[in-house]
């Protein structure tokens, strides 16, 4: 499983809970049923292999690119430290010394025992935050702190870097190009082959830097530019990958948050494939549903599958079910086979198709 993360870098973090957590999802897809307590677990660990930062958002990632991801990330909406009154600059202190001896806590614990006041505005749906969460979302941010995992309230669950990774968190500033290199390579490593866009959006770096090193490394001969048929923008893949003559029909359900589908040009331009996330559309205005995910068969992207885990019902509901010209008939019954292994992985007892 740690195997499997580590070769595709990252696993997007999401709040929604309609099928499962997002980042259990990618595993699942590639690997079948697993124990989501082992990744927790591996998660919670101290100094294991893989921790939570920000890469193409707040993602599940292999620790050793903590000190890359730290010097290449701008998230200046999430760290408002530099801004920061005298009493939030003493609060950074108290919860790093807070943090020291109690690792593994979340904002509203840290709060609780610093006798922080909640927030005094609560007109914001989602980000009514108080000192506390600006503090330790700005200490997260430039890797201060990171995470023990996650609590049963989806809760950052803080500690001390060195604390989290084992060792001191070492960010060598005189060093950015080669991080820079590195970040390429496993962008390049986890998606085969990639256009300059591809490679700097999996990761959130800047495209500039990215099409310099890239022309750079294609140069020197440490990476392979290649061209795709009906691509203008020149594509690179890491020396040596291996394009299999043929993949056989193999059917796989992706999240909307897999790392395979979050660049949506990508999708476009590599496999024709047009997708969006319709969470936030109204419901009269969906083309195609709520959370759906689209249908992998092979190497083509043929459908997708509006899904919802209805545990009250112990049913894993394809509310609807849209194929892409052509493929109903031979995709319908390895899709209704994948179904069913999600539903068993969920433990639900059926799988319901349309309303």
């Amino acid at each position: 499983m740690v195997s499997t993360v580590q070769a595709i870098s990252q696993l997007q973090i999401d709040s929604v809970n309609v099928v499962r957590r997002a980042h259990y999802m990618p595993v699942f897809a590639r690997l079948g049923a697993y124990d989501i307590g082992s990744l927790d677990k591996v998660l919670s660990t101290p100094g294991g292999p893989l921790t939570e930062y920000w890469a193409h958002e707040a993602s599940v990632v292999s620790s050793e690119l903590v000190p890359d991801l730290r010097l290449w990330q701008r998230r200046t909406w999430i760290d408002k430290s530099d801004g920061f009154t005298d009493e939030q600059q003493d609060l950074s202190h108290r919860v790093m010394d807070y943090l020291a001896a109690n690792p593994g806590s979340s904002a509203r614990e840290i709060s609780s025992a610093l006798d922080v006041a909640p927030a005094s505005s609560k007109e914001h749906w989602g980000w009514n935050w108080n000192d506390t969460k600006y503090v330790t979302e700005s200490l997260f941010a430039r890797a201060k702190i990171l995470t023990l995992g996650r609590n049963s309230q989806f809760e950052r669950r803080y500690a001390l870097a060195h604390d989290v990774l084992g060792k001191p968190l070492e960010i060598d500033g005189l060093h950015r190009q080669a991080a820079l290199e590195r970040l390429i390579d496993r962008s390049l490593a986890a998606q085969g082959i990639a256009t300059a866009h591809c490679v700097a959006e999996y990761f959130r770096l800047p495209i500039r830097d990215v099409k310099s090193a890239l022309a750079h490394q294609a140069a020197a001969g440490r990476i392979e530019q290649v061209q795709v048929s009906g691509l203008a923008d020149p594509c690179y893949m890491v020396l040596g990958t291996k394009i299999p003559r043929k993949i056989e029909p193999d059917l796989r359900l992706l999240s909307p948050f897999d790392s395979m589908v979050f660049n949506r040009r990508r999708l476009e331009r590599f496999f024709n494939f047009e997708y969006r996330i319709e969470i936030y559309v109204p419901e009269h205005k969906r083309r195609y549903g709520y959370y759906v995910f689209p249908v992998l068969y092979g190497d083509e992207f043929v459908g997708r599958v509006d899904l919802k885990a209805d545990r009250a019902r112990g049913v894993l509901h394809a509310k609807s079910v849209h194929f892409e010209r052509g493929w109903e008939t031979e995709a319908h019954p390895p899709l209704l086979a994948e179904l069913e292994r999600m539903a068993g992985w969920l433990r639900l007892d059926a799988v319901q198709v349309g309303l």
